[in-house]
């Protein structure tokens, strides 16, 4: 996760980590937040952000770009526009 903070930094305006993912998934679902990634979560820590998020026309997958479960631990949710630019990003930060 921190790793993948050097190679945005130059593409972003703000990173903010502010914490609880109950927070930050209905914050990219009503646009206050552009794209939100989490490396490891549980369940019920992301399910209904995840789905609050596509509810709203965003888009939830894992970091290796596969469709959000409830298996899905480590989050990637967007506002759809940005998504695919931010999972190369963070993929080749690994």
């Amino acid at each position: 996760c921190v790793r993948a903070v050097r190679p945005l930094m130059p593409r972003v305006r703000t990173i903010r980590m502010l914490g609880s993912s109950a927070v930050m998934l209905p914050w990219v679902a009503n646009g206050r937040l552009t794209a939100y990634w989490t490396p490891d979560e549980c369940a019920w820590d992301i399910a209904a952000g995840a789905l609050i998020v596509q509810e709203a026309g965003g888009k939830v997958t894992d970091l290796q770009g596969k469709d959000y479960s409830l298996r899905t631990r480590s989050l990637v949710a967007s506002n759809g526009k940005v998504h695919d630019a931010l999972l190369k990003i963070l993929q080749e930060s690994k």
